[in-house]
């Protein structure tokens, strides 16, 4: 018998801290020198947290970075 479990990355929703709305979503893009993007999208409560989470996942990939790309999704 097998048991399927789904997690979620979302920590602003009503299960956590009893809040009926989530969070602002952020669509983040890093661009690298070699000319690669990577793309997230992030939930966070202020831009700059959103521009703060999206620094740390362009210093976890180890490469250089020409720039960080941070749109609201709000306004996509």
């Amino acid at each position: 018998m097998t048991h399927t479990v789904q997690s979620s990355f979302f920590t602003r929703s009503r299960l956590y801290d009893k809040r009926f709305y989530p969070g602002n979503l952020y669509q983040v893009v890093i661009n690298t020198e070699e000319g690669e993007s990577y793309e997230y999208e992030i939930e966070a409560d202020t831009f700059a947290d959103a521009t703060r989470i999206a620094e740390g996942f362009a210093n976890d990939l180890m490469t250089n970075i020409t720039y960080i790309e941070v749109y609201n999704q709000e306004y996509l």
